[in-house]
């Protein structure tokens, strides 16, 4: 799969680049490792720099100043002009213009259709961004979305599964997720990840259950990075079917990821499930000693307000509300080098936290009212709706605290949540 002119690159550079991608579409550790295998020449071209950005920059965080360095060295004039469009895509995601970005990477998908880097790039721009019928209509415009037309035709098909789901399709996603199962059972994670989303969302709790059952052999390797995440969708689906042996062992998956590097994803996870478990009466302050103690090294990475997010929640877990304090003021900074998008999504990361906060401090009231106030806004702060549920859950928690001024979102009793089970 080489989606870019690899014409003027050597063998090797079109090896890593290659399998860079692959690993990408297959959320496999190797779209890391094929480029760390080359020699600093090689490592010094456009397209590998570029690539390794990417990697970093759709995962929420900064590249590392030596790869920044690097983007700024790149002559834009002595670049293909496919390359060059997706430099300035990476320009705009390192300013936190993320609308820009998406907007960049869907013109390139029309200028250049058969570049799969733009679709899985859009894929996860949009993920970053809640732009959810972005999503959708990022992959249903494209011509590499009809079988035959790729290799790489089951691994898309799983994003557009995804897509669905997240646009309230959640038969045609399970159907297109188990297409994509079907065309690629092995190394497929993503399509595991939209059937299990089909399923939990319909409440098919059993369904899910035996999905991430009998393919976990297949997203269980260290390899995988959507290893963490599906583990925390088995231990939601566990608290939903109030199983709490399997809870006990998952959540000791999901946070075990702690005690070594971590990606800033894998820590959301293990922050978002310790909330969910706190607010079901599962955890206390002390059980995000170990989220608390990485959230200052996360947040020096992050350049996302779905991160910033998780960041202020694994410290207000743990009561350091101080510190909490301190970060939010930060967080929602007005700074020049960073464009609106990032510093308004921000700001609404902020006000979440902040209802979070009122909650450890027994003040449901303000709680409540606090996240009602930015609500609306809380899809442009990115994840899937399931993660974006962790809000509603706190609203669902502190109604008891809540006046009669303030109204209930509508369609709220729609959502799959789980900490109101009380397991």
């Amino acid at each position: 799969m080489n989606p870019i002119d690899l014409s003027s690159y050597d063998d090797r550079v079109s090896a890593a680049v290659s399998g860079s991608l692959n690993g990408l579409l297959r959320f496999d550790r190797a779209m890391v490792t094929s480029l760390d295998a080359l020699d600093p020449d090689d490592a010094a071209q456009p397209v590998i720099v570029m690539l390794r950005a990417y990697l970093y920059l759709l995962g929420g965080v900064r590249p590392p100043v030596e790869v920044v360095a690097a983007l700024r060295d790149i002559d834009q004039g002595a670049i293909t002009a496919l390359e060059s469009a997706h430099l300035d895509a990476i320009r705009q995601l390192l300013r936190g213009d993320f609308g820009a970005a998406g907007a960049t990477l869907l013109a390139i998908s029309r200028q250049f259709p058969a570049d799969e880097l733009a679709l899985a790039a859009g894929h996860q721009v949009d993920f970053l961004t809640g732009a959810t019928e972005t999503l959708l209509a990022r992959l249903s415009a494209s011509p590499l979305l009809n079988e035959g037309a790729t290799e790489s035709y089951p691994y898309l098909l799983a994003m557009l599964a995804f897509a669905l789901g997240e646009n309230n399709r959640f038969a045609e996603a399970h159907a297109a997720g188990r297409r994509a199962l079907e065309l690629a059972p092995d190394d497929n994670p993503w399509a595991v990840h939209a059937c299990a989303h089909a399923l939990f969302e319909t409440r098919d709790h059993g369904g899910v259950a035996d999905l991430l059952s009998a393919t976990r052999s297949r997203w269980n390797a260290e390899s995988c990075l959507l290893r963490t995440h599906l583990s925390w969708h088995h231990a939601l689906n566990s608290m939903a079917g109030s199983d709490h042996d399997a809870l006990v062992g998952l959540t000791g998956e999901v946070t075990g990821v702690l005690g070594a590097e971590c990606s800033a994803m894998q820590f959301c996870d293990a922050v978002s499930l310790l909330w969910r478990l706190r607010l079901a009466g599962r955890a206390g302050p002390d059980d995000f000693t170990a989220v608390a103690d990485k959230a200052p090294e996360i947040r020096v990475a992050s350049n996302s307000a779905f991160v910033d997010l998780h960041v202020l929640l694994a410290i207000i877990g743990a009561d350091r509300h101080e510190l909490a304090e301190q970060l939010a003021n930060e967080i929602g900074a007005e700074a020049t080098d960073i464009a609106a998008h990032l510093i308004g999504t921000r700001r609404t990361a902020v006000g979440v936290a902040e209802s979070f906060r009122y909650y450890c401090q027994s003040n449901p009231e303000q709680a409540v009212r606090r996240l009602i106030s930015v609500l609306p806004a809380v899809v442009g702060v990115g994840g899937s709706m399931v993660q974006r549920d962790l809000a509603l859950e706190l609203l669902v928690t502190c109604d008891y605290g809540r006046s009669a001024d303030l109204t209930m979102p509508a369609g709220i009793d729609k959502r799959p949540l789980v900490t109101n089970l009380r397991l």
